[in-house]
This record gives structure tokens, C-alpha cells and sequence, in this order.
């Protein structure tokens, strides 16, 4: 059988004819997929998805030499008024703002019809975050922008774009929208024109709103949001966004941001686009951080007693080529009837009622991502009932960490029901690809609603265990249990000679129930992660297995539990007791060992996270206890 090959090469000079992002000071390889598939004769082969075409998206700065600089603040400045820079600016010209300076209103990004070079709206301070490292709302760097608040009543956005308006950044600002504003409909607005870039920003709403619709609306082409900080976007009874967009072909970057909505931190669809046959294509979202604040959850204690309409973290209703890599996802749960049932992600193509034909939700790429504390992992409709779409097909989920997939915890409530703890819902998309993807989830590994072609399931690691409301596994409605069944009915593409169900780890499940999948595919059924030490073939391959198996040093007679945690940049590990030592290795999401060091008996533990590469990182103490750090 053809071996397939995932590669990310972060910080490494490219070669020729790959497919990478340009960042600052040095090549950054994202992706490169090496697919050779040759199953049994007669067998259709699996098809794996496109990778996003944004080479031509590149989101460093500049070369500032050849910029002439206008000066906006209340004394002694070119303007007092940040809209008569914007029109007074030509191609190549720096806006700079006084850094403590506060402006209400709405500007307008005006049309300069010219590609000579970028209008930059900016701070006039020193101080501001470098280049590719996100901002947080502390006082400190505050301190360094401006601030400008939409007061509009009528829920006008900062800023807005005229039509054909082309090459803005917005570098360095704090956006927000006055407390006496009640509804805004997007903070940023971005609904003609292409090239703009919106860069270590401070975006947020607030908590005296009803409806704080989105953070920023990309109806644009070619832009990204990158390095910023998009929080408090939230409303009641009704749909929000920190990014999304309905009218805007791509490409798209969405690259280190924090993301915080209680509908989805990242929509594309949601109505039909007024272009003609418009797909939003061309998406990377790297290395961002998804959630939800535990104060919005009814009934936790930290609640701050508004009920904000929750939905799910990432959802794609139409979108092609998108890759998601390199996130942390968490916090999601259950909010019927008005919101959802607690998925983090959604990949549900959707016609919009007959009015967009054209929507697909393919070569859909999501790897090396973290994802926890949500009631259900992904739904993946494949079609939209009887409205006509183009469908789902190649979608890819290979390399993630799904931990604490709790339907008890986060769901729904309805046991009997498809949303209880499941890790993946699937209608009837094509050539979907689960590899290599370690899964703790309460519920079963699958819930089939339709038949699914071109079906793969290889090298996981997954709970197989009863759920509550009795379902395991395998399944499809239809049955008492996962296994042989629901696999022969919803996933006929698979047999075992082809072995596209193979090289599973399918922890506490019966081994009888997959017999028609053990003679030439070969999967383990181990009791408990403690009951199984591993297999070498599957060792070298799960990212995350060290997670689930007994180590080869036995742990400690008395049990070091709880003592890490992250402070700050700090990485914290408590003193260990008497005659221990632990050994700390820390990871990025690939699982490559990125740093290691030893802890001695009475020692405390400290390491200085700011040192690691940018992105999400696990810290494990050998001997069992781990921590998601970064994102």
C-alpha cells in the first residue's frame, strides 16, 4: 500500500514549486502534502483536498523608506481630523496617530484607484508589538494606541470601505464601539474592495450591547487578519462573529489571533453572497486561539449573568480550499433552543434557501490543531436536504488532539440523540480522510445520518467505550451498537482488504464487533489506555500516543498530580516529593519535541514560554500529567 506524508517544516527555507506564506525575515513552509494512493484493483481512490492558493497574499510590512508620513492628533499635527488624512493620503503614505489620542465616528477607507503602494493607519509610538506577535489588552499596550470608538446608534462600523477601495492596513489601533451603542452590526467592515490588512489590533465590543454583531466582516478580497486581539462580540437571540464573511471570494489569512464570540468565532455563509456564483475560497487559519469565556455559560460559577446566544468556534456554510492549522479550540458548549448543541466544528454547506447553488464546503484541511471542553467535535453535512449545493468533498482531518469531548459536561442533555459527547456527525459528503488523530470523547466515534463515499479512518487513537445513552464506536442509526452493521451501511467504501478502516486504536471496544475488518486491516482493542503498551508500527506515527499509554519508566510510587501550570509566560511545575525527578519535554501540535529538562526532587520547576517558537505547545511530565500552553 502507497504511504501518505504530512510535512511542516516551520522557520525553513522552501524549495521551488511548494506551497508556503511568506513572513518576515524568513520562510515559514505551512504545508506541503505528498499523496500517493493506490488501493486494491477496483477499489475508488481516496482523494485528498487542495491546499489554499495564497501565494500572492503576502502580509509583511512594507519597505517604509519611500513613505511620506501624515500626522494626525489634536495639536500640532498635519490634521485634527482622521478622515481628512484618509483623503488627503496617496499610495505609499503612513497615517500616524497620536498613541493616546481617542477619535469617534466612522472612516471611510476612500478609493485611491492605485496599486503604487499601501495607505498605513497607524500609532505614532515606538512601542508598538513587533511584527508577527499578538497583542494583548494590557495597560501597557494600550498605553500605545489610539483609540477609535464607533458611536453610531444606528450600528455603524470604525471603519468601512468605499467602493474599489484597495491596499489599507490598520496596524497597532484599539477599536471599540461606545457604551452607549446598544447594536452594532461589525466593528470593522470591509464589505467592496480587496487588499486590506488588519494587524495587531485591539477589536472589541462590550457588555452593555444586545447585539454586538462581529469583530470583522471580510466581503473583500485578498486581506487578512493577523496578530490581533477580537473579544466581547456577542448578542441575544442572534448570530455574531469575531470573523466572517458572506461576499468575499478570498484568498484569506487569519493568522495568530486571539478569537472570542459566542456565535461562531469563525464564520463563512450565512446568506446568500450578491455576487454571482461566489465561493469564499483560499482560506489559512494559523496558529489562532478560539473561545468561549466560561462567564457566558448559564450556571457555571464565573457566569456574569448575561445570557449571550452560543453557538460553535469554526464554521464553514461555503468555502473551498481552506486549511486550519495549528489552533486551539475550546470552551463550547450546548445552548438550545435558540443556539446549538455544542460543536466545535461545523462544516455544513448550505444553499441558502435556493439562492446560492454554488456553495461547497471542499478541500477542507484541518491538522495539528488542539481541541477541548466542548460537548461534540465536528458535524459534517456533505449536502443541504433537497436545496441544491455543490456538496462536501476531500475533507482531511489528520494530526489533531481532541480532549474532553464531554457530552455529560457540555452537551446537550439528550443522550439518545447524535450530539452526546460524539466525535464526528457525518451526512453524505466524498472522500473524507480521518488520520492520525488521538480522541478522548464520551460518546461514539461516529453518528452516520447518510451513506458516506470514499470513506478513511486510519492510525487513531479513540474512546470506543459505551456512551450514556448506550452507543459505541462505529454507528449509524439503525443499530444497537457500532461495528460490523453501521460500517457495511454507511461507509461501504471500506472492506478489509482495502484497509481503509486500519491502524486504530480503539480503546474499551469489542474486538468481535470489527471482525469484518481483521484479517488483512488490523486495528487494537485494548481495555483501557493502561491495558495497552503500545505498538511500535503505531508509536512512530500518533502524535499524541505517549498521552494515552503506559510509559516505559513506571510512574512514581506517590503521585505527583497537579502541580503545572501556566502563569503568564511562565511555565510553573510544583516541588516534587522526596527521591522523584521528572522529565519535561515540551512539544509543538506535530508532536515534535521542542525543548526538554529535567526537574529534581524539591526543586521548582520554571521555564520561560516567550522562548518557544510562535503557536500552540504541549507540555508533558513524563509520568503522565500534560498541559496545552500558547495559542
Amino acid at each position: 500500500m502507497a504511504q501518505e506524508e504530512y510535512h511542516t517544516f516551520p522557520r525553513t527555507q522552501m524549495g521551488n514549486g511548494t506551497m508556503g506564506r511568506k513572513s518576515c525575515g524568513f520562510w515559514t513552509q505551512i504545508a506541503v502534502v505528498s499523496v500517493l494512493v493506490c488501493w486494491c484493483a477496483g477499489a475508488r481512490a481516496q482523494e485528498m483536498p487542495e491546499l489554499p492558493r495564497t501565494d500572492g497574499l503576502q502580509t509583511c510590512m512594507p519597505d517604509l523608506r519611500d513613505y511620506r508620513v501624515i500626522t494626525v492628533g489634536p495639536v500640532g499635527r498635519d490634521h485634527t481630523d482622521l478622515q481628512e488624512a484618509i483623503d488627503a493620503a496617496t499610495p505609499q503614505t503612513v497615517i500616524k496617530i497620536d498613541s493616546q489620542a481617542v477619535l469617534r465616528g466612522t472612516y471611510i477607507l476612500r478609493n485611491k484607484s492605485s496599486e503604487d503602494g499601501w495607505i498605513i493607519i497607524t500609532s505614532n509610538a515606538t512601542t508598538l508589538p513587533k511584527e508577527e506577535q499578538r497583542v494583548t489588552p494590557t495597560a501597557s499596550t494600550l498605553t500605545t494606541m489610539p483609540t477609535i470608538i464607533s458611536d453610531n446608534t444606528s450600528g455603524q462600523p470604525c471603519f468601512t470601505a468605499a467602493a474599489g477601495a484597495r491596499y489599507y492596513r490598520l496596524v497597532g489601533l484599539h477599536l471599540t464601539v461606545d457604551t452607549t451603542v446598544t447594536e452594532n452590526f461589525g466593528i470593522v467592515m470591509f464589505n467592496s474592495g480587496s487588499d486590506f490588512i488588519v494587524d495587531r489590533c485591539y477589536i472589541h465590543g462590550h457588555d452593555k450591547a444586545t447585539i454586538m454583531k462581529a469583530g470583522v466582516l471580510l466581503n473583500c478580497a485578498n486581506s487578512a487578519v493577523i496578530n490581533s486581539h477580537i473579544s466581547q462580540i456577542h448578542s441575544i437571540g442572534f448570530d455574531t462573529y469575531a470573523i466572517g464573511g458572506t461576499n468575499g471570494p478570498g484568498p484569506f489569512k487569519i493568522i495568530n489571533n486571539y478569537l472570542e464570540a459566542a456565535g461562531e468565532n469563525i464564520l463563512f455563509g450565512g446568506a446568500a453572497p450578491t455576487t454571482p456564483g461566489l465561493v469564499p475560497s483560499d482560506i489559512e487559519v494559523l496558529n489562532n486561539h478560539f473561545t468561549k469565556p466560561w462567564s457566558w455559560r448559564v450556571g457555571h460559577p464565573s457566569y456574569a449573568g448575561r445570557h449571550w446566544t452560543i453557538k460553535n468556534l469554526f464554521e464553514l456554510k461555503t468555502g473551498q480550499r481552506v486549511l486550519v492549522q495549528g489552533n486551539l479550540f475550546e470552551n463550547c458548549w450546548a445552548d438550545l433552543p435558540i443556539g446549538q448543541s455544542g460543536y466545535a466544528i461545523l462544516l455544513t454547506v448550505r444553499g441558502e434557501g435556493g439562492k446560492a447553488p454554488q456553495a461547497t464546503v471542499s478541500d477542507i484541511t484541518i491538522r495539528y490543531n488542539v481541541i477541548r471542553h466542548v460537548g461534540a467535535g465536528i458535524s459534517l453535512s456533505g449536502s443541504d436536504g433537497n436545496i441544491p449545493t455543490q456538496g462536501s468533498r476531500r475533507i482531511l482531518i489528520a494530526h489533531n488532539f481532541f480532549t474532553d469531548v464531554n457530552g455529560p459536561a457540555y452537551g446537550d442533555g439528550n443522550t439518545a440523540g447524535p450530539n452526546d459527547g460524539t466525535f464526528i456527525k457525518l451526512g453524505d459528503p466524498e472522500h473524507v480522510t480521518i488520520d492520525h488523530n488521538t480522541i478522548e470523547q464520551t460518546g461514539p466515534i461516529t453518528w452516520a445520518i447518510d451513506t458516506i463515499r470514499s470513506f478513511r479512518f486510519t492510525n487513531n487513537l479513540v474512546n470506543c467505550s459505551l456512551s450514556a445513552g448506550g452507543y459505541q464506536g462505529m454507528y449509524g442509526p439503525g443499530f444497537a451498537r457500532g461495528g460490523n452493521g453501521p460500517m457495511a451501511r454507511y461507509f461501504p467504501s471500506v472492506t478489509d482488504a482495502n484497509q481503509l478502516f486500519h491502524n486504530n486504536v480503539l480503546v474499551g471496544g469489542p474486538a468481535a464487533d470489527y471482525s469484518n475488518y481483521a484479517t488483512i486491516s488490523k486495528n487494537y482493542f485494548p481495555a483501557s489506555r493502561d491495558a495497552w503498551n503500545g505498538d511500535a508500527d503505531i508509536a512512530d506515527s500518533m502524535i499524541y500516543l505517549q498521552r494515552c499509554v503506559t510509559v516505559s519508566v513506571p510512574p512514581p510510587t506517590t503521585s505527583h498530580n497537579s502541580g503545572i501550570r501556566q502563569n503568564g509566560t511562565m511555565l510553573e511545575i510544583d516541588p516534587l516529593p522526596h527521591g522523584q525527578q521528572a522529565i519535561v519535554q515540551i512539544m509543538d501540535v506535530r508532536g515534535m519535541l521542542v525543548h526538554s529538562f529535567i526537574v529534581s526532587a524539591g526543586e521548582h520547576g520554571r521555564y520561560d514560554l516567550s522562548a518557544l517558537p510562535r503557536g500552540i505547545h504541549v507540555v508533558r511530565v513524563v509520568g503522565g500529567w500534560w498541559l496545552v500552553v500558547g495559542g
